[in-house]
């Protein structure tokens, strides 16, 4: 006749308790692990695309330096060019990266913008592109050593 009284839930509770306990730490687990993958993911986009932004900062400060200084006369749009690509790749990239590397990868694109064509006559306008490049190199350098 026990068998047929019903059990209460602190009954049950008790008797089910490992398997209760078990449930919890396994879904806090996956919780956790879950978590964990995306932001190891989230840094492996911001470590990529901080090294690639830096790659791309060289390319740009050697079209910043040979316009002014070896092609000066030369009228030469092909750095023109290769400048405005470089630039316009970093800030595409920039977007992977934390805010505080837009906002100095926008700088750049507004620098470049202002100054470009002045680059073959103008060592001021060298100064300010290369200026605003620095900015934001120090800025993906930061987001890079901040990554946990």
């Amino acid at each position: 006749m026990n068998n047929l009284i019903p059990e209460t839930v602190k009954d049950q509770l008790q008797k089910n308790a490992i398997a209760l306990i078990s449930l919890v730490i396994a879904i806090s687990a996956l919780a956790y692990n879950s978590w964990r993958n995306e932001l190891s993911e989230e840094n492996r986009n911001i470590r990529a695309a901080g090294f690639e932004i830096i790659k791309e900062s060289a390319k740009l400060q050697f079209v910043i330096d040979r316009t002014t200084y070896l092609t000066a006369g030369s009228n030469n749009n092909y750095d023109a060019i290769n400048g405005w690509a470089t630039v316009n790749l970093i800030l595409s990239l920039s977007e992977l990266m934390p805010s505080s590397v837009n906002d100095t990868a926008q700088s750049l694109r507004q620098q470049w913008q202002t100054h470009w064509k002045d680059l073959e006559t103008s060592e001021e306008a060298n100064n300010e592109i290369s200026k605003a490049n620095r900015l934001m190199l120090q800025e993906v350098r930061n987001s890079l050593r901040n990554l946990h």
